[in-house]
């Protein structure tokens, strides 16, 4: 293994403070190229979501009365939060659009909902209660009944 892998950083020599400087910065640049990336493809906006979501960011982290799982989904929830800093740092419009996508696709799932159990509720619900009665004619004297008997 080559020495120079091991070099510590000199903080006094100004030339590698400034290729440290550099190097951040194309990191910071690369790392960003790679988030619009992902985020220029709808998929890849609702990818992203999901994994802000499992991180905790858009719910509360804490489990009651269980500290050490409380204690887990806070590290989730930091790790979250460095990606959502980052993935504002690279691009704002397409993260505020990837909210609104998922916003309309929630809205078009709960209409799709909606209508199946209203479908689900006409099947099974019962026309008029007079069907789950036997089929008994109305007594007499009630319209739609025989007459009342004559009195002798």
């Amino acid at each position: 293994m080559p020495d120079d892998l091991h070099e510590t950083f000199d903080a006094a020599d100004p030339a590698a403070e400034d290729n440290a400087k550099r190097d951040a910065a194309r990191t910071a640049r690369e790392d960003a190229d790679v988030l619009r990336g992902i985020m220029h493809t709808k998929q890849g906006r609702a990818w992203l979501l999901r994994q802000l979501d499992a991180c905790h960011i858009n719910n509360s982290p804490f489990a009651a009365g269980q500290p050490d799982v409380t204690a887990y989904h806070l590290g989730e929830e930091a790790v979250g939060k460095r990606l959502l800093i980052a993935v504002m740092a690279a691009s704002v419009d397409l993260y505020m659009k990837a909210i609104k996508e998922s916003q309309e696709e929630e809205a078009r799932l709960n209409e799709v909902r909606k209508k199946e159990r209203e479908k689900r509720e006409e099947r099974d619900a019962p026309a008029d209660v007079r069907e789950l009665m036997f089929p008994l004619p109305p007594p007499a004297g009630f319209p739609g009944g025989p007459p009342l008997p004559k009195k002798k």
